[in-house]
């Protein structure tokens, strides 16, 4: 019963707002436009640093210097197959608590990344769009299930209305199907 998004978007390109108190920068109240570039993504350590992360209800860093995980509550995680696909880094997500899929279930299904990142103050334009600082080398912590993400609803849940089981011996038999030969006979 648990579900498994395949391939599942993680994280994408693009230029985001945050407020400067998140990103150290010079005026903590003020929204800054940072810029996610593709060659940061597919960065092997990048890539690397977010398999097997824990899957949380809403953000918290967990591990060694912040909140332990079995504290925090985590309630499942990303797979081993975390890869590049422009403009989305993917990754399986497998989701293991009845409360994370009530979540789902009711509808919050966007998606946040947590991670340390160094930020560069440097200014440009990303597809005609200005940004005011440039990402760089992140290092994946959790992935979190938000009402909101940053990245817009395209981060989110992929298979929120599919969860699979096999429930063949739920499905009763016609009398047809019943008389009829299997392959041992």
């Amino acid at each position: 019963g648990w579900l498994e998004a395949k391939d599942n978007p993680i994280t994408k390109v693009g230029v985001f707002d945050y407020l400067g108190k998140e990103i150290g920068a010079p005026e903590p109240n003020k929204i800054y436009k940072v810029y996610r570039p593709a060659e940061e993504l597919e960065k092997p350590e990048t890539i690397n640093s977010f398999k097997l992360l824990p899957f949380l209800d809403e953000h918290e860093m967990v591990g060694k210097g912040a909140t332990p995980a079995e504290r925090k509550g985590v309630q499942g995680m990303i797979g081993e197959q975390v890869y590049f696909d422009p403009p989305y880094l993917r990754g399986n997500l497998k989701v293991l608590s009845n409360a994370a899929l009530n979540l789902i279930n009711g509808g919050k299904i966007d998606l946040s990344p947590g991670y340390r990142s160094r930020y560069e103050f440097t200014s440009g334009n990303f597809e005609g769009e200005h940004y005011d600082v440039i990402q760089r080398d992140l290092r994946g912590n959790h992935l979190a299930l938000v009402d909101e993400g940053r990245t817009g609803p395209d981060v989110s849940v992929q298979d929120h209305n599919i969860i699979t089981i096999d429930t063949m011996e739920l499905v009763r038999m016609s009398e047809a199907e019943k008389e009829k030969p299997t392959q041992d006979e």
